[in-house]
């Protein structure tokens, strides 16, 4: 039985409506056929009373609820006296005064049969049991945006660390990569310029710097009967004897006859332009020494060369 009573008061105002719908789209797509084409017409007049009824529909549901319906309301009022204009210029231009009547009153009708069957069906509730259902309506809308808020932060916060992962591999791979081909190039560096590592005597000592005085005296002291180390002027090859003036062998003067040739040579090979890395120094004073029976391990060598480089920049040695 209730069924039926709230059945019966929405027929009519449903009933009405729909007249007013279909009528409103037969005036506005036959008003618009004569400037633009059927399909547009037509389709036109659909969408605007489907606005229409949207706006119709949003009113009574927020009146049900007892909520605001300020903005389906306005868009209502607005869209019945368009429809009406509509209706009533349709019947003129097609000479017929009482449809233009007619169908200027079907959409004001429906209105208000509308308005009626909605205060009729609305709940009526007490202002303080609408601040309560309001107070919590609100209370359930900040509930569910905060939690989307922390389930898009969580979100957020995951996508961030995946990509900091993710970065920091590639990163990690990419120096993993990099120190790979530099050992790579240095063993084929290595290959193609090959270093012979002989055994020597790493604890012969430096030789000191041969001066000009050195040298003079040196050549006028007696050094006779053997073969020279490369032209410097009379300097005993080691496995030769040097005789002194008394007639006594003397090998502390073969060795340091060694250690100054070899000082001589390593001026020699490093006075070029531009001088040579330690790399082809070590090389080339390697060869020669072996060439010319010169002995002296690769510290001596190493340390010649730094005392070479360090008088060529300017520099002093102890």
């Amino acid at each position: 039985m209730n069924r039926l009573k709230k059945a019966g008061t929405w027929a009519l105002p449903a009933l009405l409506t729909v007249i007013a719908v279909v009528w409103a789209v037969v005036a506005i797509g036959g008003i618009l056929t004569a400037t633009a084409h059927p399909v547009l017409a037509y389709g036109t007049a659909v969408l605007y009373d489907a606005v229409w009824l949207y706006a119709l529909a949003q009113e009574t549901a927020h009146r049900r609820q007892g909520t605001s319906a300020r903005l389906p309301k306005v868009l209502g009022w607005i869209f019945l006296p368009l429809t009406v204009a509509v209706l009533a210029v349709h019947g003129v231009l097609a000479a017929d005064v009482l449809a233009a009547v007619v169908g200027a009153l079907v959409p004001v009708l429906a209105k208000t049969t509308l308005v009626m069957a909605i205060d009729r069906d609305t709940t009526r509730i007490s202002p303080r049991a609408q601040a309560a259902i309001d107070r919590t309506r609100a209370t359930t809308r900040d509930k569910i945006a905060v939690s989307r808020a922390i389930a898009r932060a969580r979100t957020d916060e995951t996508k961030a660390a995946a990509d900091i992962v993710k970065h920091t591999r590639r990163a990690e791979a990419e120096a993993t990569t990099t120190v790979h081909q530099v050992l790579e190039a240095h063993a084929e560096i290595i290959d193609q310029h090959p270093v012979t590592d002989t055994v020597t005597d790493r604890h012969t000592a430096l030789p000191g710097l041969v001066s000009d005085l050195e040298l003079e005296a040196l050549l006028a002291g007696g050094v006779t009967g053997m073969e020279t180390a490369g032209g410097t002027g009379g300097l005993a090859l080691p496995g030769t004897v040097s005789v002194t003036r008394d007639g006594h062998a003397s090998a502390e003067a073969a060795r340091e006859a060694n250690n100054k040739a070899v000082a001589m040579l390593a001026a020699e090979l490093y006075a070029t332009d531009p001088p040579p890395s330690k790399r082809r120094f070590r090389e080339a004073m390697r060869s020669e020494m072996n060439a010319r029976g010169l002995t002296g391990g690769w510290d001596t060598i190493d340390a010649l060369y730094d005392r070479e480089r360090a008088l060529a920049e300017g520099g002093e040695t102890s």
